[in-house]
Order: structure tokens, then sequence, then C-alpha cells
């Protein structure tokens, strides 16, 4: 692709032209607006009746239409007498209305540049991380209440262990052995934010260092103590790009719309001379800090 066919304000340029030139065309041909007359085409006609047929599932009856027009010429009339009278001058809304369909516009550009494989593959490989698929695991746990058990609450989950590991046949889950717990004893494919957010930080990171299919501890979380027995352990890894590869365009899209809208801001910004004046000094309003080299 040769370099002018990347170039997004040509892009823009491009699609302005092509909607000024066709705004003309309708014009012309259709004579919508000229000074101080409105006029209701066809198309205008076909369009009312469309949105209403969207919206009711049924096309308008006459009386319908004439309504559906009289109400479009009375909105042109006081959108007409609103922009002669300025009241478009320091609109906030409606300022922000525009300025986002402006973005919308550079959006809609940057859509146009549909990412191929080679740049798919691309962006995956810088932002790996960004995809890497967490660690899991499935584990039971024997708790131990410090309310309960008090100073001893230790030395009973260390007798526990010591038990199950003089055991003759491997102890897959034993929740009888401590005390009731409000959360469940099993838990399948939990990742380190899953098992934070239950027992936290300091429990998943031990959890997560533990050895599988054997019982250890005592782990504590901000119940008490904990005996934990782990049966699978999954590592974090990256996918294929095939596995993500919806999400991959997605963000990508959403990096090319970023880069699109803030490229044709500053291009359109350069044409504009833009000053500043002094802020106004008000009690309470931050000071500003002097860079470097200012006095």
């Amino acid at each position: 692709m040769k370099k002018w066919q990347k170039e997004p304000l040509l892009h823009f340029l491009i699609i302005g032209a092509l909607v000024f030139v066709l705004f003309s065309f309708v014009n012309d041909e259709e004579s919508n607006v000229a000074g101080n007359k409105i006029v209701i085409s066809t198309a205008d006609m076909e369009r009312l009746s469309g949105n209403w047929s969207r919206k009711w599932n049924r096309p308008p009856t006459e009386t319908e239409l004439k309504g559906l027009v009289e109400s479009f010429i009375r909105e042109e009339v006081y959108y007409r007498e609103a922009l002669a009278m300025g009241l478009d001058r320091n609109d906030t809304i409606l300022r922000r209305r525009l300025m986002q369909k402006m973005e919308f516009l550079s959006n809609d550009l940057a859509e146009l540049n549909t990412p191929d494989e080679t740049a798919l593959n691309q962006f995956f490989l810088k932002n790996q991380d960004k995809y890497e698929l967490p660690a899991r695991v499935n584990f039971t746990h024997i708790y131990f209440s410090f309310d309960k058990r008090g100073a001893k609450a230790a030395s009973d989950a260390k007798r526990v262990l010591s038990e199950l590991e003089a055991a003759s046949r491997t102890v897959l889950r034993a929740p009888e052995r401590g005390d009731s717990f409000m959360l469940p004893y099993d838990f399948t494919q939990e990742t380190p934010f899953e098992v934070a957010r239950l027992f936290g930080s300091g429990f998943s990171d031990r959890l997560f260092q533990s050895d599988i299919n054997a019982w250890q501890g005592p782990i504590e979380s901000g119940y008490g103590l904990h005996l934990v027995r782990i049966s699978e352990k999954i590592d974090s890894r990256v996918p294929e790009l095939a596995a993500v590869i919806d999400k991959v365009r997605n963000d990508l899209m959403y990096e090319q719309r970023q880069k699109m809208n803030k490229e044709i801001y500053e291009r359109l910004k350069d044409r504009y001379e833009i000053v500043v004046e002094e802020m106004p000094k008000r009690s309470g309003m931050a000071k500003a800090t002097v860079s470097d080299g200012e006095t």
C-alpha cells in the first residue's frame, strides 16, 4: 500500500469533500434549502416515513405523515432562527455534541483501515502480557478459627497436618478435622485474583507457591489458619493468537481510533492561532508550578 493511502488526514479531507459534494448535489437537485426557503423533498418524506415505520412497525397514515412533515418544518424553522440569533454560541452541551460528531468521524476513518493478519500478529506479540491467561488451582482446605481456638489454633493446625502426613493412605479432603467455615471448602479453577479476593493476597501468594498433591500449611487468611491441598495447578501462559483474535482485533482498532483522533486533532489544531490569557487570580486556586529554567 502506498504511503499516501495510509495518510489519515487525506482520508479525512476526502470524506469531508465527498460529504460537501453530496450535500451540494442534494441541494441542487431537491432545492432543500435556499435562503429563507424551506423545501421538504420526497427523500425527506421517505426518511420521515422510514423512521416512523421502524418505530411502530407500520407505515404512517396520510394524516400522520402530514404531522411528521409539520414537525420537521417546525424544527427547521426554530433551528435556523436559533442560529440567526447566535443561540448556538457558548452552549456547552451543543459544543460537546459537535465535538463528539467530529470524533465519530475520525473513528469512522479508523474503521476503514481494518487490520490484516500481519498487523494483528504484530500487535499481539507486542502486547502478550495483556492476553496472558492467569494461573489457576484446584484446592481444598481445613479451617482453624482464631475466634474459637485462640492461641491453640496454630498448634492444632500443625497437629492435624502431622496426622495427615502420617496417614497410610493419602487423605484427599478433610474439612471435618477443622472448624466450620462460611465459604466452601473446595475450590476449582481459581485464579490468584479470585483467591486473593476471598482469602487475601498473602494467602493467595502462599497458595500458588505450594506444591500439589500434599497437605501444607498452616496458611493464614483474614479468617484464621488453613491447611491446604492442591489437586491441580495450571501455570500462567500466553494463548495462541487464534484463541483471542477477536479481543486483539478490538484492542488494535481501539488503539487506531485513539491514534487517529489525536492525529486529526493535532493537525486541525495547527490551523489556529491559540492565545491563552493569564489565569485569573482567585483565592484558593492552586499556584502554578514553575518549570525548570523559569524565574
